[in-house]
């Protein structure tokens, strides 16, 4: 019961995280692309890269402290819901350049974020 109640506050935590990143990249930018879910996706994998590295290969954190922070604070923190609305909401203005970026730059750079963290965190643990 202990680790469904650090789950759910993880979670909890992770949107916060989420909505304030988000709103204040957001209230910078005044874009009308999706900056405040592109920069907290794409540090959501850097940190999810790192967690993993340091949690399951160097055996820092436990294994519940590995779900509660993976599944509880990331889960929370990146959304690929908001991802795919940010993404049908380009589509139907016809801005084909943002939805490429949106698209490309959130999943290639995503990806390149969290093996950067695996890495960092090789190096720091």
């Amino acid at each position: 019961m202990r680790t469904l109640f650090l789950l759910a506050f993880a979670g909890a935590l992770g949107t916060l995280a989420r909505y304030g990143l988000s709103s204040a990249v957001n209230a910078l930018t005044h874009s009308a692309f999706p900056w405040g879910i592109f920069i907290t996706n794409i540090l959501g994998s850097f940190l999810f890269g790192a967690v993993w590295e340091a949690a399951g290969v160097r055996g820092l954190f436990s294994d519940a402290t590995r779900v509660i922070l993976l599944t509880g604070f990331m889960g929370a923190f990146t959304t690929f819901s908001t991802f795919i609305f940010d993404t049908q909401s380009l589509l139907e203005q016809g801005s084909w350049f943002a939805l490429g970026l949106n698209l490309c730059g959130q999943i290639l750079l995503g990806l390149v974020a969290l093996r950067m963290g695996i890495r960092c965190a090789a190096l720091w643990f």
